[in-house]
């Protein structure tokens, strides 16, 4: 029995001809000469030592062994054709699914008019986002269960290719009426005049700050510290004093947050596409990463602009 190697054209030939009773309507539903169905049909029971048929001159009835061997085909057959449309309709973006991990400080910038204009182009599939720290949304794409992700670290990490797609400043968030919000720009040694907030030292961004000002003489201690960068854009809205953030997490205008250009020194992150080395992206992944591409190539809203 292991050499018997039925092949799927006498599979479906069989299935064809036991569902319709008849060698001539199957020939026609198979494109197929009545011979050449006749002789795909013998040469599978000649493979399986059995009669699937009773032929007579005016009839096509399946024999016992035949009824249960099609009962089991049939599904295989159903399952296959069926495995082959859902392949097709994946690969052209008829269905599917994309999973993208984004770092918090990301999620708002980049994500809601790429997912709009994806669904509009591909509306059946199904979009997932990982929203985390920048730690957990490398893991995610390290483990496999993000296709990709919007991340400013794994740049060092061999199991990650990392893609850099913009160059972000650090700002310093002001609310509009503060008397640093019309500057052109601020030196962090100003920024101990004035009740100051900062990311927690648990964010990757906290790293990259202190490793950027490492040199300098130590700012006065923060009046809070938070875990995510949206707090402490709530924290400037509500009046409780500045914060320094990358600039893509600003409000949109009109806001009541601006920010203000950080030199002295001035502190970048760069934002990338990181996916895990050597994985091939679905089309889904790599059609919503096209479009991440091409929305930043757009430069980053800049810091308000005020009087020196």
């Amino acid at each position: 029995m292991s050499t018997l190697k039925p092949t799927l054209a006498d599979l479906r030939a069989f299935v064809t001809v036991g569902e319709l009773q008849s060698f001539a309507a199957a020939a026609r539903a198979l494109h197929l000469s009545q011979p050449a169905l006749s002789r795909r049909i013998s040469h599978l029971e000649h493979l399986l030592d059995v009669r699937l048929f009773d032929r007579t001159t005016r009839s096509v009835e399946l024999t016992p062994l035949g009824q249960r061997f099609l009962a089991q085909v049939r599904n295989v057959i159903t399952d296959l054709d069926r495995s082959v449309v859902d392949l097709h309709d994946v690969a052209h973006l008829e269905a599917g699914d994309v999973t993208i991990g984004c770092v918090f400080s990301a999620v708002h910038h980049f994500l809601p008019a790429v997912i709009r204009t994806y669904r509009e182009r591909h509306p059946h599939v199904l979009v997932r986002i990982i929203e985390e720290g920048a730690d957990e949304v490398l893991q995610s794409v390290k483990s496999g269960e993000a296709d990709f992700a919007l991340n400013y670290t794994g740049m060092q990490d061999p199991e990650v290719s990392f893609t850099p797609l913009l160059r972000e400043p650090f700002v310093l968030a002001c609310p509009v009426g503060h008397p640093l919000a019309r500057r052109r720009s601020v030196r962090w040694a100003e920024i101990g005049d004035h009740p100051y907030a900062l990311v927690s030292h648990a964010s990757r961004n906290r790293v990259l700050i202190d490793q950027a000002l490492a040199e300098l003489a130590p700012l006065p201690r923060p009046v809070c510290e938070f875990r995510h960068i949206s707090t402490l854009i709530g924290f400037v809205e509500n009046g409780l004093g500045v914060a320094i953030v990358p600039q893509l997490t600003l409000p949109r205008p009109p806001a009541s947050v601006v920010g203000v250009r950080l030199e002295h020194p001035a502190i970048h992150r760069t934002i990338g596409l990181t996916q895990r080395t050597g994985r091939t992206l679905s089309p889904a992944a790599a059609a919503f990463a096209q479009l991440i591409t091409q929305a930043s190539q757009a430069t980053a809203r800049p810091a308000r602009r005020g009087r020196a």
